[in-house]
């Protein structure tokens, strides 16, 4: 992940200490249960990476 390194984050966050950010170039695939009403996802679980976006739902970063 080291060529996508960026010098901010993609959205703001409140930047940590020592954190390092990468440009949103990777798709994951995430499993949840719901949506919360504040727009955050209720018990979420990284499943892992995919190779591209398929017929899956993507939703993107603003």
């Amino acid at each position: 992940m080291d060529k996508l390194i960026i010098g901010k984050p993609a959205v703001d966050t409140g930047r940590k200490r020592n954190a390092v950010f990468i440009g949103p170039k990777l798709i994951a695939e995430i499993e949840y249960r719901a949506w919360t009403d504040d727009g955050k996802l209720r018990h979420a679980s990284y499943k892992g990476l995919r190779d591209a976006a398929d017929e899956a739902v993507v939703y993107e970063l603003e």
